[in-house]
């Protein structure tokens, strides 16, 4: 049984259950993403998205592994993107250099999805701008129709 205080807020309650639920699913739906990108990659097997991070690795001095290994080995690449696997979770910059070697930024969904954040394409972002300018002339129209009423 839980204990409420005098100032316990259900709805607040509600969206740190929804949070914690969040992290806690968060390494595994990474590692979930990473495997489906690395299994249905038309070019790159495992073994050459490892070589690949490596280059990458060495090219930017950046340690990918918690380790000293100078290399990405294809069975640590096999842990990181093993979604049950507890142990030997992926760094920050492992992920990045995946989504780099791939091209594909769905490891960072689970991320962005408890943060409540949405990714956008360029041309996303231009329309949406464009739709706020035609929501700010509409604005600006409407606010000119009143003042003319009131003119009259």
């Amino acid at each position: 049984m839980q204990q409420l205080t005098l100032f316990h807020d259900e709805k607040q309650e509600m969206e740190f259950q929804k949070m914690a639920t969040a992290l806690a699913a968060l390494m595994t739906m990474t590692r979930s993403n990473m495997n489906r990108v690395a299994q249905k990659h038309p070019v790159l097997s495992r073994d050459l998205i490892a070589d690949l991070m490596t280059k990458i690795s060495r090219t930017s001095g950046v340690n990918l592994s918690g380790t000293n290994a100078k290399s990405v080995k294809t069975a640590s690449l096999e842990k990181w993107v093993t979604p049950g696997a507890r142990d030997h979770p992926p760094k920050y910059e492992a992920i990045a250099a995946f989504m780099m070697v791939t091209g594909d930024l769905s490891p960072l969904t689970p991320l962005l999805d408890a943060l409540g954040v949405k990714i956008m394409t360029e041309k996303q972002e231009k329309l949406c701008a464009y739709a706020e300018a035609i929501l700010k002339t509409k604005r600006a129209q409407e606010e000119k129709r009143r003042l003319e009423a009131e003119l009259k």
